[in-house]
């Protein structure tokens, strides 16, 4: 994995809980009666009970619980900042991000109670952090699709488009003294080719290729939108 992330993936077995409901009804008392002539009341009806999603706060909470118990009293729990989410869905998953008391850079996906995929960089602020604006790739995120996590250093992103169209980011947090600011995108696949980054800086804004990779179903290339 690039920049020395070193990376830890649990895997166990997954129990999944089906809620049945109770049909109402006579039980096992005896009928005279024909059974066509059995009174409605007294049929099975399947039941329409149904495993609640959860919601996002929930996810946010259970999740974020899972990162801080898999990493207590280990070098790479997260620093006094505590993990920063990058996004969490309602089907139970969700991606975090967070820097270790040493200044490394850390990330996992949680499904659940379950952390499935953690990566921790190897030397504090690496890639290292620039003295004037700079990009810089961190990793890939498997939480929900298939994502990228990257960082501005000295600058911000404002917007994302994947051949002129827009592309949600995420603004995750900041890292080293506020000077590096996290951010993420998420596809639902694969994706190859460029993003284009908008980028402000002061009173100033710019515009960046952001490379994704160079295999997948999906591509983008760094354009901006086609104007009517």
């Amino acid at each position: 994995m690039r920049y020395g992330l070193r990376v830890t993936v649990a895997a166990t077995a997954m129990t999944a809980v089906v809620l049945t409901g109770c049909a109402g009804g006579d039980g096992g008392k005896a009928s005279a009666a024909p059974p066509s002539s059995a009174s409605p009341s007294s049929s099975a009806s399947p039941s329409s009970s149904a495993p609640r999603r959860p919601t996002r706060a929930e996810v946010v909470d259970r999740t974020r619980a899972a990162v801080v118990k898999s990493t207590a009293f280990q070098p790479d729990a997260p620093g006094p900042a505590g993990p920063m989410l990058i996004e969490a869905w309602t089907n139970g998953t969700a991606a975090w991000a967070w820097e270790t008391g040493d200044h490394r850079f850390c990330h996992a996906s949680v499904d659940g109670d379950m952390v499935f995929q953690r990566a921790c960089a190897t030397h504090p602020n690496d890639p290292p952090v620039s003295k004037g604006r700079q990009i810089r790739s961190l990793d890939t995120l498997f939480a929900h699709g298939w994502g990228r996590v990257f960082a501005a250093d000295h600058q911000e992103v404002t917007a994302v488009s994947c051949s002129g169209r827009p592309v949600k980011v995420l603004r995750v947090g900041t890292m080293a003294k506020g000077v590096r600011t996290l951010y993420a995108v998420f596809f639902p696949d694969y994706t190859k080719g460029e993003v284009l980054l908008t980028l402000r800086h002061g009173t100033t804004t710019s515009r960046v290729p952001f490379f994704l990779g160079e295999a997948g179903d999906l591509s983008c290339t760094a354009t901006s939108a086609a104007r009517a």
